[in-house]
């Protein structure tokens, strides 16, 4: 394989932060877009790396660019309206793949091209950020600890002074009013979101924090990664204990608004917003997750901490893409847990992440 990282989305707020972070790590990275004035003013502040101009719906041009590569991530999202041509590139070009996606049913479709990228030899990588990574890990050092059959696995994300870029939002945007989804008898099955509410045990001194159901690339990768039978995501939110009685009713009206003309102006405003969070700001986030399975009578539950989640996601994405090409690794399509494994707690300590069992 040729050892090049190529970065769709370069010039986006998460793409440029995957940009900054190859070129420091010193890999061999093509910064590629659909813009040439930007894709050129970016490779000029990074130290000239080689750039790439091409639209994510050109799948020829995507398939050249996978045919050089060894890794190919997107950073392009919505993903559900842009991101199947990068993933039939890679695995036709026989390169890695990574995404950023925030998106349960586009993970759980790149997931269901397993075979064909195992018949490539191929790792697909979905959900490889912030929202989804840290959680599948803990969970899977949890189950670890447990050492026993895995019943039942929860993941509880608390944000707090967090700011979302544009592309977040219009991801947001394009998903409100959609189904939310749960992890029931070893299948992704709907479920409104703020169906469920659970006591979140966090370690003090955070303490037990109310938090709600929600679609977090979790929901697609706990049952694999632990063999749960049953997995939920929850976000740590206000109100929690009441969400449950409207869930069902507030995803219809959700979805009504829309769908209406009010849906539209939503958009527009999404399309408007600021590229994303500066970095002062990013550097105030703070968050913590928990990760909590339970099998028989017995309870296992690890935690970490981190901040600057775009960053984080950042480093998640481009320490991946450096493991991959470090090789070797599993064929197929993964889950945090099953590409890190034993060494999940030192890739968190790697991404800044400070971590302990609880």
């Amino acid at each position: 394989m040729s050892g090049q990282l190529t970065i769709l989305g370069a010039t986006g707020y998460t793409g440029r932060l995957c940009a900054q972070v190859a070129q420091e790590r010193g890999l061999d990275v093509v910064l590629a877009g659909r813009n040439p004035d930007k894709l050129g003013a970016l490779a000029r502040e990074l130290g000239g790396p080689r750039t790439a101009v091409v639209d994510v719906t050109d799948g020829a041009a995507l398939r050249a660019l996978a045919d050089a590569s060894e890794v190919l991530l997107t950073t392009v999202g919505p993903y559900g309206l842009h991101g199947r041509p990068a993933v039939h590139a890679a695995i036709d070009g026989g390169a890695h793949y990574i995404d950023v996606s925030g998106e349960v049913p586009f993970i759980a479709w790149v997931r269901e091209q397993d075979e064909a990228a195992r018949a490539a030899g191929v790792t697909l990588c979905p959900g490889f950020g912030f929202d989804g990574f840290p959680g599948d890990l803990l969970a899977g050092m949890a189950a670890a600890l447990l050492g026993a059959p895995v019943d039942e696995a929860r993941v509880a994300y608390l944000v707090r002074r967090g700011r979302v870029s544009g592309g977040t939002f219009r991801t947001m945007v394009s998903m409100a009013g959609a189904p939310g989804a749960a992890w029931v008898g070893g299948r992704l099955v709907d479920e409104p979101i703020g169906a469920d509410a659970w006591r979140a045990p966090y370690p003090e001194p955070l303490g037990i924090r109310p938090a709600v159901s929600a679609p977090m690339p979790d929901v697609a990768t706990l049952g694999p990664s632990t063999g749960a039978h049953t997995a939920r995501a929850y976000m740590v939110a206000p109100g929690a204990r009441v969400m449950p009685k409207i869930a069902a009713p507030l995803q219809a009206v959700l979805g009504a608004v829309m769908r209406s003309p009010a849906g539209d102006a939503v958009r527009r405003f999404a399309d408007g917003m600021p590229e994303g969070p500066a970095p002062g700001d990013r550097a105030r986030t703070r968050t913590a997750v928990l990760a909590e399975v339970r099998g028989g009578h017995d309870t296992a539950r690890v935690w970490c901490r981190l901040s600057d989640l775009y960053l984080a996601t950042a480093h998640i994405a481009v320490g991946v893409a450096q493991r991959l090409m470090d090789g070797p690794s599993p064929s197929g399509a993964v889950t945090p847990t099953q590409l890190f494994g034993p060494d999940a707690g030192t890739f968190l300590q790697e991404i800044g992440a400070d971590w302990a069992s609880c």
